[in-house]
């Protein structure tokens, strides 16, 4: 079951996020698939925040979920950029929101169909907006990619924060950490289809990416610290926590990458990473080392 928080600033937070995102408390209400009453009673500090809702909030108004908490979670190590901020050059409300609304269409079109097949006239007739419109916030259609691409970080990077927040133990952060990091639902899918198209054309452009490095690098990160906070309670075995991470994250993209070919399905990559967990991570004997045996069986 999902960690909820307690109001207070927070609530002050979330109506400052709906006040910028250019939408009424009710259309928030209904994006995020709560009753208004639900929405009023919860910033009045009535009702708790599931980490669910606090997920769709950030996603709806375009903040993160540690902005909204005011703090940087102790369960994801390496921060994404403010990306909260990113339109914040705009003026107006309305503009703020059209620019959201372009890049969350871009990014939802680009992971369907590709980013060769999807032209900006394709974009705008989805967006309701003009082309022209779509140019004047991004010149060209790779600016838009690399908007689409960082959107994908900041909803994993979301749904971190909002499941993780209250996860002490190592193990079960680890676990969940992959979860949410597979490709499982709809979203996640959207996701991955994202990432792999950024890893073919960097092979393909043989260009650097900077951001996609940087942002690959804060995943591998914040691995690592769960990796060596296990460590220390001695519930994973000695060794690199870098080499550790680097492998278990290189896993994933196998994995992952196997599982959108359909070659495995999901259960099959599920029990291939418990089964690599308990052999490479845990402890022989450890709290992990059970927990990892019992969700295997």
């Amino acid at each position: 079951m999902p960690s909820t928080t307690a109001m207070g600033p927070i609530g002050e937070r979330i109506r400052t996020a709906i006040k910028k995102s250019g939408s009424s408390q009710r259309e928030i209400a209904a994006q995020i698939r709560i009753d208004e009453t639900k929405l009023s009673k919860s910033l009045k500090g009535l009702r708790r925040f599931t980490a669910d809702e606090l997920l769709r909030l950030a996603t709806a108004t375009g903040v993160t979920v540690s902005w909204i908490m005011g703090e940087e979670s102790s369960a994801v190590s390496a921060a994404i950029p403010r990306l909260e901020g990113a339109d914040e050059r705009l003026p107006s409300a309305d503009q703020k929101l059209g620019h959201r609304k372009i890049i969350e269409t871009a990014w939802r079109l680009f992971a369907e169909q590709g980013f060769e097949s999807v032209r900006i006239a394709d974009i705008a007739a989805e967006a309701g907006v003009s082309s022209a419109t779509v140019h004047y916030y991004f010149p060209t259609k790779q600016e838009l990619f690399g908007a689409a691409m960082n959107y994908s970080v900041k909803l994993a990077y979301n749904r971190q924060v909002a499941w993780l927040s209250e996860v002490t133990d190592p193990a079960e952060r680890l676990t969940r950490l992959l979860e949410l990091q597979s490709p499982d639902g709809r979203t996640a899918e959207l996701e991955w289809s994202i990432w792999v198209q950024m890893w073919n054309k960097i092979t393909v452009d043989g260009r650097y990416d900077e951001a996609y490095v940087e942002s690959y690098r804060r995943w591998v990160a914040t691995v690592r610290s769960t990796i060596e906070d296990g460590q220390r309670q001695g519930l994973f075995r000695a060794g690199d926590p870098d080499s550790m991470s680097l492998e278990l994250t290189s896993l994933m993209d196998g994995y992952g990458i196997k599982v959108l070919t359909r070659v495995i399905d999901k259960p099959a990559m599920a029990r291939g990473l418990r089964d690599y967990l308990r052999r490479c991570i845990a402890l022989d004997g450890s709290r992990a080392d059970s927990r990892w045996a019992a969700e295997s069986r």
